[in-house]
């Protein structure tokens, strides 16, 4: 009995092992593509065969290392759910343009889940580090960045409208955070939208868009120094 169980700890051992092994050599691989420009970080985000990593802190430090001022899809193609397109532009008290702010953005899926498998991450500031769907992303010469995602739901039990975290730095002004709404959500009403406002979280409208968007919103922040 007790050689068994041995035996048993130590299968177990090795596939951990052999788990984390294969993990290394994933994230080796995705930071020799985006290191040589063979792929995006657009292409590695929205790519089934990485979204087992997307909660590894090694891999979250590599989209932010390579993140550009090109679109950022943080989704693949089969990701159920409303597709939506997120334009933001980014100013500063004076109403110029913030270049190359770095930008840090993640959510819930269409089920109200940031975890793959339940809806929050367990342990220390768990959503924040380690949601599923998230990117780094820098704005352009005009202040500028475009996202391309599916529109997140709501936490599962709760009466919290959806929304899009997102972080703002920039050289010079104080980094700043926010959360992205939709007007037409059915949760962002009454005491709920009112609370909202006062929190400064941004609200916008659908516009009409085009294929494969259903939907597409707009939102202007503006940067303290």
């Amino acid at each position: 009995m007790k050689s068994s169980l041995l035996f048993l700890l130590f299968l177990a051992g090795n596939l951990a092992g052999c788990a984390q092994n294969d993990s290394t050599a994933t994230i080796k691989e995705v930071e020799a593509k985006l290191k040589n420009g063979s792929a995006s970080v657009s292409g590695i985000l929205s790519d089934k065969k990485y979204l087992a990593l997307h909660p590894a802190t090694a891999f979250r430090d590599l989209i932010k290392k390579y993140c550009t001022d090109d679109i950022l899809v943080i989704t693949c193609a089969d990701e159920p759910g409303k597709k939506i397109k997120v334009l933001c532009t980014v100013k500063g008290e004076d109403g110029l343009p913030v270049p190359d702010a770095l930008v840090y953005l993640y959510q819930t899926d269409a089920r109200g889940w940031y975890a793959a498998d339940a809806p929050h991450v367990g342990g220390n500031e768990g959503d924040i580090r380690h949601a599923r769907l998230f990117g780094y992303v820098k704005t352009n010469k005009n202040g500028q960045f475009e996202l391309h995602t599916t529109k997140p739901s709501g936490y599962p039990r709760s009466d919290l409208p959806a929304h899009i975290h997102i972080h703002f730095e920039a050289a010079g002004y104080r980094s700043y955070g926010t959360e992205f709404l939709f007007d037409d959500d059915d949760r962002l009403v009454g005491d709920i939208r009112v609370q909202s406002i006062q929190n400064k979280f941004l609200i916008a409208k659908p516009e009409k868009t085009t294929a494969p968007f259903q939907q597409q919103f707009s939102y202007t922040v503006t940067m303290m120094k």
